[in-house]
């Protein structure tokens, strides 16, 4: 799995864009900008920063990890492929005024695509277990061999290739690598680590937030450091007691230390 900012200097002068489209709520004089930006994210009012996309590229993902990224409702991405005649740019001109509590889903078409000769994800667990894994590659190998027949099948039959294509590739499956593109707002990306930093998060994804938390720290530090679980962010853990993994104590756990501390007071 490869992760590339499409956008950098957008992300290297995040604080002073985001500062300089927020100074308008106080009338405040754009030299401060930067520091407005700052203020504002410290602070969580982070309206001012959807003004701003974070856009990535990336590869070498399976199909079942992509669609959920798509799941999120706070942020908007595009497709890879430019198979509706769209670029990144121009879509987003049709999508200004988008409540950033909805998204626009879309990514690598296997419609489109040629699959043939597909390439894979292997699960972790599935790799350290030789029976499993030989399993698996034949499982892969099988539906490789039957989507290359029913493509010829079908063109026998008097199917046209695109046509024959785009049935046989029904037979893929979500371990299937693709690629997509991505833009977030900084409230969004912030809102998506929160969800797929926490241990909980299915290894693959968070492997990918991982790796997007990374590519944003080698350009801008700071606001890296804002990308982290949810727990972190709230220093309690929203998942409940059944499903905590401990780093952090429930709600329910700190409120009953809050109501000890009171009552020795």
């Amino acid at each position: 799995m490869k992760v590339k900012i499409l956008n950098e200097e957008v992300l290297k002068n995040l604080y002073k864009n985001h500062g300089v489209f927020a100074c308008t709520c106080y009338n405040t004089p754009e030299k401060y900008a930067e520091r407005v930006g700052k203020s504002c994210e410290k602070d969580g009012h982070m309206s001012g920063s959807r003004c701003e996309y974070i856009k990535f590229r990336i590869d070498d993902i399976d199909r079942g990890t992509s669609e959920q990224c798509m799941r999120h409702e706070i942020g908007v991405s595009f497709p890879f492929e430019d198979m509706d005649n769209y670029t990144f740019d121009s879509y987003s001109e049709k999508v200004i005024d988008v409540s950033p509590d909805q998204i626009i889903k879309n990514l690598a078409s296997f419609r489109y695509i040629n699959k043939e000769g597909f390439t894979y994800t292997t699960p972790q667990e599935i790799q350290m277990c030789h029976t499993a894994d030989v399993i698996y590659k034949k499982a892969m190998s099988d539906i490789e061999n039957a989507r290359k027949q029913i493509k010829k099948a079908l063109e026998e039959f008097g199917v046209k290739e695109k046509r024959a294509n785009e049935c046989a590739n029904f037979v893929l499956p979500r371990a299937t690598e693709t690629s997509l593109t991505i833009g977030f707002t900084p409230e969004a990306l912030i809102h998506f680590m929160h969800k797929r930093l926490c241990n909980r998060a299915q290894p693959e994804i968070r492997k990918l937030a991982l790796l997007i938390k990374e590519a944003v720290g080698n350009v801008n530090p700071e606001f890296a450091s804002e990308l982290v679980p949810h727990c972190q962010h709230l220093l309690w853990c929203p998942e409940g007691e059944k499903m905590t993994c401990g780093a952090y104590p429930t709600k329910d756990n700190l409120k009953s230390i809050m109501e000890r501390r009171k009552s020795n007071e």
